[in-house]
């Protein structure tokens, strides 16, 4: 009795192992069937496929009809914008590394890279171009303008240097107002005569 219930029980065990192996086996299978389909569909889709894009971009290159983007990054509010876009040219057949170093000693670094895009990106210590900004000057804070390069400048300065002196502010405000921050950053004058309100 006690032979046949080992019989039993260890039968079951095959009959469930051999199940479960079947399963996995199957399930594997489709996978790799249907990554196989996906595949043959990017194919037929991308010309310019090949496998080694598909599994990293290290090796990736510069396509001739790729679009190059350069932006500026204001750090002084983090507006990111847009400075020009041209085509591949002189790029073309360039991998990510030799991008970053052509552009390294211009100041831009790969933000992002593919064979149909690349996005350059230069860090800038100023406010954003064509803006009003509230900063210091003579120890007072002072409403500038920033020109198409993003250098504050004062247009008048019998209207723009506030009677707000600097040893009214706190420590922080002071820090803000000379490291720059996105809330000092306005569209028009009457923006940046209104946050003179807070200080007042």
């Amino acid at each position: 009795m006690d032979k046949r219930k080992v019989r039993t029980a260890v039968l079951v065990v095959f009959t469930i192992l051999i199940f479960g192996l079947s399963c996995y086996i199957c399930v594997v299978g489709l996978q790799n069937i249907n990554m196989e389909r996906r595949l043959s569909q990017i194919r037929q889709n991308d010309t310019s496929y090949d496998t080694v894009k598909v599994n990293s971009s290290v090796n990736e290159i510069v396509s001739d009809s790729a679009k190059i983007i350069f932006k500026i990054k204001y750090d002084k509010s983090g507006e990111l914008n847009i400075e020009k876009e041209e085509s591949a040219g002189k790029l073309t057949g360039k991998k990510k590394s030799e991008v970053e170093k052509i552009y390294k000693s211009v100041g831009y670094k790969v933000q992002k890279f593919s064979a149909k895009e690349v996005i350059l990106v230069k860090d800038v210590d100023k406010y954003a171009p064509d803006k009003y900004v509230l900063g210091i000057k003579d120890g007072a804070i002072a409403i500038y303008k920033t020109d198409k390069q993003g250098n504050m400048f004062i247009e008048n300065e019998k209207r723009d240097i506030t009677h707000i002196k600097t040893s009214r502010l706190k420590q922080e405000d002071i820090r803000l107002l000379t490291k720059g921050d996105k809330y000092f950053q306005c569209n028009t004058r009457e923006e940046a005569e209104a946050r003179l309100e807070d200080y007042e």
